[in-house]
């Protein structure tokens, strides 16, 4: 968007033919009128290409003849009977019931960002260097694992009996895991610490000997059959490893936090399926 806004306040100069008027009009069809800002606001729309074209005059007039037949089209059509139809009332407000919950949706998104936000700048979820060094210390490795992730025990005992039998792991994940993550890449997670391992799989991982077959595991998403294909060190000096380890720290103390809360607002259940 840096072109874009470079170019904006250039047609802002060429465009306004009048200083003192905050919008200029540039045209008008029937009682509708096209603005310097709708124009300007539509133009961000196209590519970067067609706006260096629209710096050029025929290329200004031609861009303004599309908003012209668009605001055609949008007059005929406010002209006809459409807009007295019931089909188009019932679209009409089903696209106002949808645009409130988009709205409704991202002030929730909002206000949750600026909460956290909020927690950071009190020190709520402060992670210091020493508590990132001491994780490292505890947890100076990464691990390499593989799961198939099935939907009953029954098949899960299935499918670990086949994988001790000599059977392909990473085929078996693409055809009979129910997790389409990891699936596609023969079950296989990216290297993960500790802390980034779903609970239930995270201590049996860890301790597992590179090729061992476990499971089946069950967790709140279903049974796993997993095989540890390896450790990897982690580097405990790198700003990337070091990051890593603070975001999760970090989400940690929020959890902390979060069952505080939940004192105060308690969860409950309500639909037996999910019990």
């Amino acid at each position: 968007m840096r072109r874009a806004a470079f170019l904006f306040p250039i047609l802002a100069a060429s465009l306004a033919a009048c200083r003192g008027d905050k919008d200029p009009v540039l045209a008008r069809v029937g009682r509708l009128t096209i603005t310097q800002s709708e124009f300007q606001r539509k133009l961000a729309d196209v590519s970067p290409d067609y706006q260096d074209y629209v710096l050029t005059p025929s290329g200004r007039r031609q861009f303004l003849d599309v908003l012209i037949r668009e605001d055609l089209v949008l007059a005929a059509a406010q002209h006809s009977d459409v807009p007295r139809s019931a089909d188009f009332r019932a679209r009409l407000d089903q696209l106002r019931r949808d645009e409130e919950e988009r709205v409704r949706d991202g002030g929730d998104a909002l206000l949750t960002s600026m909460w956290i936000e909020d927690l950071r700048k009190r020190g709520e979820l402060a992670v210091s260097d020493q508590e990132i060094s001491a994780f490292l210390e505890k947890h100076p490795t990464e691990v390499l694992f593989r799961h198939v992730l099935l939907g009953t025990p029954e098949k899960a005992q299935a499918v670990a009996k086949r994988l001790r039998g000599g059977a392909s792991f990473a085929k078996v994940a693409a055809e009979d895991s129910l997790d389409g993550a990891t699936a596609a890449k023969g079950g296989a997670f990216p290297p993960l610490m500790y802390g980034e391992v779903i609970p239930e799989l995270e201590e049996v991982v860890f301790r597992m000997r590179d090729g061992e077959i476990g499971g089946p595991l069950k967790s709140k998403f279903g049974y796993h059959v997993v095989r540890k294909d390896g450790e990897k060190k982690l580097d405990k000096s790198s700003p990337e490893v070091r990051e890593r380890v603070s975001r999760l720290l970090e989400k940690q103390k929020l959890d902390l936090h979060l069952q505080k809360v939940e004192k105060s607002f308690p969860v409950e259940v309500v639909d037996e399926q999910f019990k």
